[in-house]
């Protein structure tokens, strides 16, 4: 069989009719002169070979993507090019879902059943977005049926007596379409590598305190009247539960709070709920209006059971946690075709945000914070050339703080107000692509970019732990980034990007005395690096892809804490596909990561998580066309290895599944 060029693989699964292409931002055709070229794209075929269940697993195969665990929150997310989450917002469908109090999400609750692919943005963000995208943005884009009758039902087993099933059904009817789609996945624990020897609270192989459940449905209709215009309705609900893992580390680790070496917390709900409407419409034949508003809900309850070890067999919570969250927003973008070669968007986001922290000593202790975030946004794009494109845009958004009440010294009534500030950011932004030959194309991108405090960062006291800053300002970042794409042999496609980042007023934690920290501007964090990615295309029967990352990240002006924890300054993934048969398909992978600083308690750290190497491997095979039997094992070498001090990750671990497509 002849050898089809990896590039227009790639194209063409970034294009696959399934994707919801309202629940884009940025655009990846390549004939729209707006394309943001460096935008990196995970599909749904990624997803499914990598066995990637979570937004966490798919989105840790794109360079400069790295897992960020909390591990004293059980908390899954990412940083992109070393920014923590709060500073790479994450959308549904071009819809903000983080948490409006902290301005973060677990993404480890994200599950992949219903994704039709996963960008993420990193030095030149569409001004589109709207405003805090000082790290990037991630952007899941969902399923849309494209046939008359489609689905796909599974059912799978893995380690730790968990489970999996789901069914997702579709119509598409040419003037409508609609989708149904059901998930569920939970397990009862996880195992621990024979290499972890007992530490800390934790005793045993079997990993206490580690279940999780996580349920969703995701309804979506749609109405299409003409070949321009689009209108749909989308409703999502998440339901979770998840135990807190005991701490697993040196009891006595000077760089790990008491509070957090000894938690004995479960969170019996991890519940989101979002509703949104999208719409496209071609007013002439120049110009297109597009529209998204949206409500998008979140409770969180946490049950605190005691400090340990005296805590480890009580039932009965001695007190609870409980956030009770909603947003309401909206954006939208007027699309304007000057001419063949010229297309200039213009954008109006707001997003109200609405925080409740419910008391469990008394409903007169329930405290209110709100705010309101405003983002205007233009971008100009010129095909100068039929091989140069130029991309200008710019964003102008400002925060305002509505309600910040706090409890008194006992924590049974609201007692008042803090202080409210307001703050605000220009945030310019350009890109330039290069069409040097057939095989190679060139670009760079200059951003400046800002970043709001979170209503955490202003007012939270962290468990009486820390004293709230109201005048905090926005974080402000000048972001640099030249880039190559080169296709090697016609079966080969090479990228490769240097990156620098200077963040401004950047906000850490800081330690004050007498056992307080306190969020402040602190200075300067620089993070430097490079990116490589390699997608082969070897014979008809086996590709493969590789990705480097180097990252180099400090801090400046802090020396209580000059590092920036959580990242690894070397990183590795590849993958590998052999199909031996047209039916069977043999895919290893391996991941590499080096030490990592660890978050330290307002206090200086030196100490470094330990380097790893891991090793997946999955079997699938094609029963007939449409039914898929797959099994597989994580970890295949049953290394021990942690993300967070003191949280060891999964041992050795094995899966299997069935999927049915129609």
């Amino acid at each position: 069989m002849k050898r089809v060029f990896l590039g227009s693989i790639i194209a063409a699964a970034a294009l696959q009719a399934n994707v919801y292409e309202l629940g884009r931002v940025e655009v990846v055709s390549q004939t729209d002169i707006s394309q943001n070229k460096a935008t990196e794209v995970i599909d749904a075929q990624v997803i499914k070979e990598t066995e990637s269940k979570t937004i966490v697993e798919a989105l840790q195969h794109i360079p400069g993507v790295f897992i960020d665990h909390s591990g004293a929150k059980n908390q899954m997310d990412v940083r992109v090019r070393g920014f923590k989450k709060s500073r790479v917002p994450v959308f549904v469908d071009g819809i903000p879902v983080y948490v409006p109090y902290n301005r973060e999400t677990d993404l480890g609750r994200f599950t992949t059943y219903d994704i039709a692919e996963i960008s993420v943005s990193k030095g030149y963000t569409s001004p589109m977005y709207g405003a805090n995208t000082i790290g990037g943005a991630v952007n899941i884009v969902t399923n849309k049926p494209s046939k008359t009758f489609e689905g796909e039902v599974g059912a799978g087993i893995f380690s730790g007596d968990g489970h999996e099933e789901y069914l997702t059904l579709g119509t598409n009817q040419g003037t409508f379409y609609g989708l149904f789609s059901l998930s569920n996945y939970q397990r009862d624990y996880f195992n621990l590598s024979k290499d972890f020897t007992d530490n800390g609270h934790q005793k045993g192989k079997k990993r206490t305190n580690s279940d999780n459940k996580d349920r969703k449905l995701n309804l979506k209709v749609g109405y299409t009247p003409n070949d321009t215009d689009e209108y749909s309705f989308n409703y999502i609900v998440q339901r979770g539960e998840k135990g807190q893992p005991y701490y697993a580390g040196d009891l006595t680790a000077p760089f790990v709070g008491a509070g957090m070496r000894n938690r004995h917390w479960r969170w019996p709900d991890w519940d989101k709920t979002s509703y949104y409407a999208i719409t496209k419409t071609a007013l002439g034949n120049m110009v297109t209006l597009k529209t998204r508003f949206y409500r998008d809900e979140f409770y969180n309850k946490m049950e605190n059971y005691g400090n340990l070890p005296a805590s480890a067999t009580a039932t009965t919570p001695q007190d609870t946690s409980e956030y009770d969250d909603y947003t309401l927003g909206g954006n939208i973008e007027l699309g304007i075709q000057l001419s063949a070669v010229q297309l200039l968007k213009f954008s109006v986001s707001q997003k109200n945000d609405y925080h409740k922290d419910i008391s469990s000593n008394s409903p007169n202790a329930d405290i209110k914070t709100s705010g309101t975030t405003r983002s205007y946004g233009v971008e100009y794009s010129l095909k100068a050339t039929d091989a140069l494109t130029w991309v200008v845009g710019a964003s102008y958004d400002k925060n305002e703080v509505k309600k910040a009440q706090y409890r008194d010294a006992t924590r049974t009534y609201v007692e008042g107000e803090h202080p409210k500030y307001d703050s605000d950011a220009l945030n310019p932004a350009t890109a330039l692509y290069y069409t040097l030959s057939d095989a190679t194309m060139l670009y760079g991108s200059i951003a400046r970019k800002s970043n709001m405090p979170t209503l955490t960062e202003r007012y939270s006291t962290r468990f009486d732990t820390t004293v709230p800053n109201p005048s905090l300002k926005a974080e402000k970042s000048l972001n640099y980034e030249v880039g190559v794409e080169h296709k090697l042999n016609n079966e080969h496609l090479l990228k490769g990007a240097i990156f620098l980042s200077y963040s401004d007023d950047f906000i850490a934690s800081v330690n004050i005395g007498g056992g307080y920290s306190q969020s402040q501007n602190i200075g300067k964090e620089e993070h430097k690096g490079v990116e490589l990615s390699l997608d082969s295309y070897w014979t008809d029967a086996l590709s493969s892809s590789v990705a480097y990352t180097y990252i180099d990240a400090e801090v400046k002006d802090n020396m209580n804490n000059p590092y920036v924890s959580d990242i690894p300054k070397h990183s590795l993934v590849a993958r590998a596909k052999y199909s031996p048969l047209a039916a069977l398909d043999i895919i290893p992978q391996i991941r590499y990561e080096s030490e990592r600083y660890v978050r330290s308690e307002a206090i200086y750290s030196d100490y470094k998580t330990k380097e790893f190497f891991l090793m997946d491997l999955k079997i699938a095979y094609r029963v007939m066309k449409d039914l898929e039997l797959s099994a597989g094992v994580k970890n295949l070498f049953d290394k021990d290895y942690v993300y967070s001090y003191g949280y060891p990750q999964e041992g050795r671990n094995y899966y299997a599944n069935v999927r049915y497509s129609f």
